[in-house]
């Protein structure tokens, strides 16, 4: 059996990197060579102690690789064969799975957070959580298939048509992969960005305008609301920030407030009287699905196999793995600039 260094949580804000053996596929698993795993703002949640982390758990859950074995009783994938995973594990048989609403199954977990992830050497993983990566997709942009299945399926859920103006509070990742997604569908897109790194990247991935909270960039905020021009405003900060009211108060009469960012806080505010009067609708989406037969997920893919060049606006830092402490230290640190950190063991 191959070796394998694999991070794991030893105590919050403490990742030890530990040698063991790697776990070989059993039936209906999949062995993956990790080439590339990025840091999630939810692992960021785990690591400040916000959330609960499972000591001795490896995390990591936008991650890809190589195919290196493969258990019985899989068959569409095989070994040296590039997979992105969608790491939601369920029960398969509820009645939320069978339609293709797993994300909400009662017994919904994740990879990297209840099952060890991909900060590591070699992953193993259930089969049903590995796609095959399009031609013309590397294990960067696999991995950030999974990010991007957040707001493919949120676009979903709000009905996202052509046309539409979309205005998008916030310029992380999620704010970002929300603007690739927004204009593959064909959408004008608007974003809130507050640093200057993040209003490039929303630039360059093709947002037609960007706006700060400058003197100009609320003037036109408040020409925006006045115009009624957004149909849809998206939530992508979470935390404790009082971002999901700031995105409400931009929507147009019966406009859709979707929330893509975690909130950390216990609760956040929302303008009861404005929801009621201008018949708001609020959706709420969490991670990615199956519905009408194709996940979120292997359209993400397709998205990333279209937009090649949306990794170098969105991978701003690489790691190996024995460096996991300084990666997470980047991701944390507002003044590195940092957008999405990848860990390349």
């Amino acid at each position: 059996m191959a070796e394998s260094r694999s991070a794991r949580w030893a105590g919050v804000g403490e990742l030890d990197v530990t040698e063991g053996e790697a776990r070989p596929p059993g039936e209906g698993e999949v062995q993956i060579r990790v080439q590339s795993a990025g840091i999630c703002g939810s692992d960021l949640h785990f690591y400040r102690g916000e959330f609960p982390a499972v000591m001795g758990l490896t995390p990591g859950h936008e991650f890809a690789g190589t195919v290196s074995g493969v258990g019985s009783g899989v068959s569409h994938v095989t070994e040296g064969d590039l997979v992105g995973v969608e790491p939601l594990l369920r029960c398969g048989v509820c009645a939320f799975c069978v339609t293709g609403d797993y994300q909400v199954c009662s017994d919904r977990q994740l990879v990297g957070e209840d099952a060890d992830g991909g900060f590591a050497d070699y992953a193993t993983v259930p089969a049903h959580t590995v796609f095959a990566a399009p031609t013309g997709v590397d294990a960067e942009s696999a991995a950030l298939a999974e990010p991007l299945a957040c707001s493919v399926h949120g676009f979903d859920k709000v009905r996202l048509r052509a046309k539409e103006t979309v205005f998008i509070v916030g310029a992380g990742t999620i704010g970002l992969t929300s603007v690739v997604s927004a204009k593959a569908a064909g959408a004008q897109v608007i974003v809130l960005a507050r640093h200057p790194h993040q209003q490039a990247a929303a630039r360059a991935l093709g947002a037609d305008e960007v706006v700060d909270e400058s003197d100009a960039g609320r003037d036109r905020m408040r020409e925006l609301r006045r115009s009624n021009a957004i149909d849809v405003a998206v939530e992508t900060v979470g935390g404790s920030a009082d971002t999901l009211r700031q995105a409400q108060m931009m929507l147009r009469p019966k406009g859709r407030l979707l929330l893509l960012g975690v909130f950390s806080a216990p609760r956040t505010e929302i303008d009861a009287l404005h929801f009621a009067l201008r018949e708001i609708e609020l959706v709420g989406a969490m991670t990615y699905a199956r519905n009408d037969g194709k996940a979120d997920y292997g359209v993400a893919l397709d998205i990333m196999s279209d937009r090649p060049d949306a990794v170098g606006q969105l991978v701003t830092h690489r790691f190996g793995l024995e460096e996991i402490g300084a990666a997470f230290a980047t991701a944390l640190d507002k003044s590195s600039r940092s957008i999405k950190v990848h860990v390349r063991p």
